[in-house]
């Protein structure tokens, strides 16, 4: 059916010259050539031509209607294919989890999805075009000091800005980032909010946590034995609390002891090198408060600002436990448990015998263990393929006397045997 006009275009011309050759030989049998071809009058000469070449104009004229067609239907699949996408693309927008809106640079909301009408406490319609972004959420009349859009808009990057909004007793971190033209210029900015509150909570949490650990420590006055039982409990007990940041790490740090202690055995060290080893595995991840769940939950990859913020925290360790008279002979051992044997660990680069005999222990464990163990970016690869990366690694990552050591403790117990 569509392609019956275009069909039938093509097919008129032709019969127009067919008919007319009929005629002219049926009026004109003998000189049938020579009166066709005849050109001494210029209308009977244009007339002719005009017969004679209808067909090409009609097959053209067919052709580039057929054309017209299909870059027709192109079209309208087109435009169909785009409201599918503009329709799955609102959807998303609307139902995301946070706060997000499209400013332009005199700081009018250009869109803005249900989660911002809902911290504004207003109809979507009410605020595109009509409200700035400052007094849709803060109600303000102007921007907040610090404001990220402000500041993104003088730098032309991603600004970030944490506040306490005081009236909702919420807190937020707000994002703002440029969207250049095909000049480079910047013509609108995406504002992201995200409601941290609860983060801020579990934080507080376990500062005040740390805070009464600490105190305890300072203020318990008991014989040597009683403080140090009361000692013991209470860093297993944090170590649980540090652990309990993540389900994916509860009863890393026992389970982390339990292998560097039997790797420390194995190779004769002091029984105070295990007891500081002991302690220093039970808190080797104490630099982890303050990082927020969903970094150390996320599934997918960190990014750069992320997993700068995770390498930190042997540095964060350290200096926790800096205040606490007694841990002297811990803190080197936290702060250099993720230390390489080649010196392309962190935080410090140290190489070979620069590094600590008890990190180095300490590194071989908590890795053995991160590797058997299910985290939120991948499953546990299984115990065969943890023995295979620290024989693979030994010498590089890890002091080839560790994974020794190590193995040797394999080979003689069962996983449940060491526990």
């Amino acid at each position: 059916m569509k392609l019956r006009l275009p069909i039938l275009v093509a097919f008129f011309g032709w019969l127009v010259v067919i008919t007319y050759l009929f005629y002219d030989y049926a009026e004109h049998t003998d000189m049938f050539f020579r009166h066709l071809f005849h050109f001494d009058s210029f209308i009977e000469t244009f007339f002719h031509i005009l017969i004679l070449t209808s067909p090409v104009g009609s097959t053209i004229t067919a052709y580039l209607m057929n054309e017209r067609r299909k870059l027709l239907e192109r079209t309208l699949k087109s435009e169909k294919m785009l409201r599918l996408a503009s329709s799955e693309w609102l959807t998303t927008f609307d139902s995301m989890p946070y706060g997000v809106m499209l400013i332009d640079e005199n700081s009018d909301i250009m869109r803005a999805n249900k989660y911002v009408a809902t911290l504004a406490g207003r109809d979507i319609k009410e605020l595109v075009h009509k409200g700035k972004c400052c007094g849709a959420v803060h109600k303000l009349n102007k921007p907040l000091e610090g404001c990220p859009l402000l500041r993104s808009i003088s730098s032309n990057r991603t600004e970030e800005f944490i506040h306490h909004n005081k009236e909702s007793n919420r807190h937020f971190i707000e994002s703002a980032t440029p969207i250049f033209d095909e000049d480079g210029v910047p013509n609108a900015y995406v504002l992201v909010i995200i409601d941290i509150t609860d983060i801020k909570e579990n934080e507080k949490k376990l500062i005040q946590s740390k805070d009464a650990f600490f105190n305890m420590l300072k203020d318990l006055d008991a014989t040597y034995k009683e403080l140090r039982d009361i000692y013991n409990d209470l860093v297993i007990a944090f170590s649980n609390v540090i652990d309990a940041k993540s389900h994916w790490t509860k009863g890393h740090s026992m389970d982390v002891s339990y292998y560097a202690i039997a790797i420390a055995k194995e190779m004769g060290l002091k029984e105070q090198e295990i007891e500081y080893l002991k302690t220093a595995a039970l808190l080797h991840d104490i630099g982890k408060i303050g990082t927020y769940d969903e970094i150390l939950d996320k599934p997918s990859q960190l990014s750069d600002a992320e997993f700068m913020m995770i390498r930190m925290h042997p540095v964060r360790g350290d200096e926790i436990l800096r205040p606490i008279k007694g841990l002297d002979k811990i803190r080197p051992i936290i702060r250099a448990h993720h230390e390489k044997y080649n010196g392309t660990g962190y935080p410090d680069s140290l190489k070979g015998e620069q590094i600590p005999l008890l990190a180095r222990v300490l590194c071989v464990a908590d890795s053995y263990d991160a590797m058997i163990s299910d985290r939120p970016y991948r499953l546990s690869v299984g115990n065969e393929f943890a023995i295979e990366e620290l024989k693979r690694c030994s010498g590089e990552h890890f002091d080839p006397e560790v994974v020794d050591a190590f193995l040797r403790v394999l080979g003689k117990h069962k996983e449940s045997a060491i526990r």
